[in-house]
């Protein structure tokens, strides 16, 4: 899937496979409800990207943020986007062209360069909320026909952990 917001486009599966830190991508999907339901309050209520990623036997969803334009991107503007995504995901990157110096201190947020492809600050593990997390991995499940062994909880282990 591509995405394309002022002349540009940024290729959906490029970003998911240049991220390799918490495993393997399993699936993705772009323009998902990020919750269950529709929030007024929030940037946004459809994440541009979402990810699950397999490491051992544990799946991590993960949210991507494109913004595909050449202004910098702020710490505000960040720090509401991962507001949003942060009761979902359990890893969240904003991808960019440019970044402010501040939003690199912002200490749960990944960042991905849009320019060279690649990750540039690696994200803190957000420890979602477990219904919302839960509720998004079902409609992943159901709609999509995919990870029929995924634990929905982010806190419940599998016996082939053990």
């Amino acid at each position: 899937m591509m995405f394309s917001h002022f002349g540009m486009t940024t290729n959906s599966h490029e970003i998911v496979n240049s991220i390799t830190n918490h495993g393997i991508p399993v699936f993705h999907t772009p323009e998902i409800h990020i919750k269950p339901f529709l929030c007024r309050k929030s940037v946004c209520n459809l994440a541009d990207i979402i990810a699950v990623f397999k490491q051992s036997e544990r799946f991590y969803i993960v949210g991507i943020e494109i913004k595909e334009w050449n202004a910098v991107v702020n710490s505000k503007l960040a720090l509401s986007y991962l507001e949003t995504y942060r009761d979902t995901c359990e890893y969240f990157y904003l991808a960019a062209k440019r970044f402010s110096k501040a939003t690199f201190e912002i200490k749960d947020l990944g960042l991905f360069d849009l320019n060279t492809m690649k990750v540039i600050k690696y994200p803190a593990y957000l420890f979602p909320d477990p219904d919302f997390r839960a509720n998004l991995m079902k409609r992943i499940k159901k709609h999509y026909n995919v990870l029929a062994d995924v634990v929905e909880d982010p806190f419940q282990r599998t016996l082939l952990e053990f």
